[in-house]
């Protein structure tokens, strides 16, 4: 998985369009405000869109939403997740810390990750994680997009979600 931040390097045009939107809804901030994400002017990213809220201490991910294609390519709905339940301890690859890392950096982070298929081959696709404000000073969400480019198959997570169950005691 290679990550980066120019979004020169993109392939893609929803990550780049994503980008674009953030750089203009940031006006004088660093970071925009999750009011400035109105759905309608994204129609188009909506099927690749992922929203997930940040937890401070600790850092955790739980995902609010994602997208219709998202959960069709990868076979899993994340919403009500958390990112960290999802993974196993050593995860194969580095979720957590990308968006640690737009968060700390309160910029975002764009990149590539390389999949089996249901088919049998490898697929790249390419995402982009970006930080949001919610009406404070703090990042508190991330809005991010995945482009499948027009994949008609499945792909295999290297490490296949998981919804670790919680135990509570007796």
């Amino acid at each position: 998985m290679t990550t980066w931040t120019n979004p020169e390097e993109c392939l893609s045009d929803l990550v780049q369009f994503l980008h674009s939107w953030w750089e203009a809804a940031r006006g004088e901030s660093d970071v925009p405000d999750r009011a400035d994400l109105h759905p309608e002017e994204m129609i188009r990213l909506l099927p690749c869109l992922f929203i997930a809220e940040a937890e401070h201490e600790p850092f955790r991910v739980r995902y609010r939403l994602m997208g219709t294609r998202a959960e069709e390519v990868t076979g899993f709905d994340v919403t009500g997740h958390y990112l960290d339940e999802l993974l196993s301890a050593e995860p194969d690859q580095p979720w957590m810390d990308h968006y640690k890392r737009a968060y700390l950096t309160r910029k975002p982070l764009l990149g590539a990750t390389t999949v089996p298929t249901s088919v049998g081959k490898l697929f790249t696709y390419e995402f982009g994680i970006f930080p949001l404000r919610h009406g404070g000073p703090t990042v508190e969400q991330f809005v991010a997009v995945e482009d499948y480019f027009g994949l008609s198959a499945k792909i295999i997570q290297p490490e296949p979600w998981r919804v670790k169950s919680v135990l509570t005691p007796a």
